[in-house]
């Protein structure tokens, strides 16, 4: 959620707010000319930063996929006492790459062929953007070589058990593998738009632009639905919530311990 309202600063308020309207002082006043304090670099900075870990997340669910799937004996130990050693590595890792952007003044432009603002930064894009290509294209390929075994894995069991556990599991990371996709050929056209149209006047430029925020509530948000639509357990547990207010223990106590994820995951 927080990578969803990050972007609604940075991103969808300004591309909502025109010359006219109530927000257009206060973004005038975080002009490039101006002396403002307020930390839009933090957010354009957390804005990238989390696009790094967002690609990042999918590929540990498919690598979480493929030990449950192949290291069934060590699973439970795997990522019990290297789940928090994992992300904190994953995390600082794009700081290399995002620290101009927090280190740089971020403000914010009117454009005046769309009579929206637009937050820019005085960092180098364009090289960021290239890092972050790259980022996803390994991802994408680490992601569908593993879920490529996976699925190879799956295929040679019977139909009655490839309709349970390991199954569903490998659906989850495969569509989440599908969003990444598309959401990489729109963080291409930016990463065209950077280089040579970072006015957006051009009206690939604007797609680009356009479809930003609809790409970030794509990869933000589906994951939650996705588990929704292919776990019949979490469905009954969201089912119970709106029924009755309340979810069942059985449904959630079992993931508040790591110990029991391996028997918890089994289910789904």
């Amino acid at each position: 959620m927080w990578m969803y309202w990050n972007f609604y600063v940075t991103g969808r308020l300004p591309a909502s707010t025109c010359r006219e309207c109530a927000l257009s002082s206060w973004f005038d006043s975080l002009s490039k000319s101006s002396d403002s304090s307020f930390p839009y670099n933090f957010f354009f900075f957390t804005q990238y930063h989390l696009g790094f870990m967002s690609y990042t997340n999918v590929l540990l669910t498919s690598f979480n996929r493929y030990t449950l799937i192949f290291m069934q004996k060590s699973y439970t130990k795997i990522w019990h006492y290297g789940t928090y050693i994992i992300i904190g590595i994953l995390c600082l890792l794009p700081i290399g790459f995002t620290y101009p952007v927090l280190a740089n003044r971020a403000y914010v432009e009117y454009n005046p062929l769309s009579d929206t603002y637009v937050v820019r930064t005085e960092a180098n894009l364009s090289s960021l953007y290239s890092a972050l290509l790259i980022w996803m294209i390994v991802t994408m390929i680490l992601s569908l070589l593993v879920n490529t075994l996976c699925w190879y894995k799956i295929s040679k069991y019977s139909k009655a058990t490839r309709q349970q556990n390991d199954y569903r599991l490998f659906l989850v990371s495969f569509v989440t593998f599908l969003i990444q996709g598309m959401v990489f050929c729109i963080g291409t056209i930016n990463k065209i738009s950077a280089d040579r149209d970072p006015s957006k006047l051009l009206l690939i430029s604007r797609i680009g632009q356009v479809m930003s925020p609809f790409a970030n509530d794509l990869l933000t948000l589906s994951t939650p639905y996705v588990l929704i639509i292919f776990s019949k357990r979490i469905r009954q547990s969201v089912k119970q919530f709106f029924v009755k207010g309340s979810f069942a223990p059985s449904s959630i106590t079992p993931i508040q311990n790591i110990r029991t994820s391996r028997s918890v995951l089994s289910k789904i």
